[in-house]
């Protein structure tokens, strides 16, 4: 490990965002027998997620980023751009090309909202919603591989572990944060 890593895994306090000191626990394993934290490993098995269900996309054409958000309409159903963008956790900005290419291939449409014109609500079409159940199924077996040798019990601990982690560090920046 580090040796700045080490030194910061061994201070014992250090303020928080809102400028509370905030104390580590004497001998709490910040970081595992190779030298990752824990949002290290989530990110790398975020990304083996990404590559198995890359693969399974890929028979349709569809990329994992817009997977994204035809998994969030599908389980949401018709959102506003804003919060659509706001529960994949992209910027608006960067929604509209996404948006306008899958619209472009059928799977999603967009109106206006007749109250404010500048928003748009975004919805699957029968297409789009078929096409996600088609591939649904997949990504699920894929997922459910993953978790062989893991028990109910194990699993049911781990979902309670990430749950805490996230409102804790959704409490980091005023709860703020919204991703489905």
């Amino acid at each position: 490990m580090p040796q700045a890593a080490l030194k910061l895994a061994g201070k014992a306090s250090r303020p928080s965002a809102s400028g509370t000191v905030v104390k580590r626990r004497p001998g709490f394993p910040v970081f595992d027998d190779r030298g990752r934290t824990v949002a290290w490993m989530t990110r790398t098995v975020h990304r083996q997620y990404d590559v198995q269900a890359q693969m399974i996309l890929d028979k349709e054409n569809i990329s994992i980023s817009h997977w994204y958000y035809l998994r969030v309409l599908a389980e949401r159903g018709e959102l506003n751009q804003l919060e659509l963008s706001r529960r994949v956790g992209i910027a608006s900005t960067t929604a509209v090309p996404a948006l306008d290419s899958m619209e472009s291939r059928g799977l999603l449409k967009r109106t206006r909202d007749p109250k404010d014109r500048r928003k748009y609500y975004v919805g699957l079409t029968d297409e789009g919603r078929q096409l996600v159940e088609k591939l649904m199924s997949d990504v699920i077996d894929k997922i459910t591989t993953s978790l062989e040798g893991i028990s109910r019990d194990e699993l049911r601990t781990f979902w309670g572990v990430l749950h805490k982690m996230e409102n804790n560090l959704a409490l980091m920046v005023n709860g703020s944060t919204t991703v489905d």
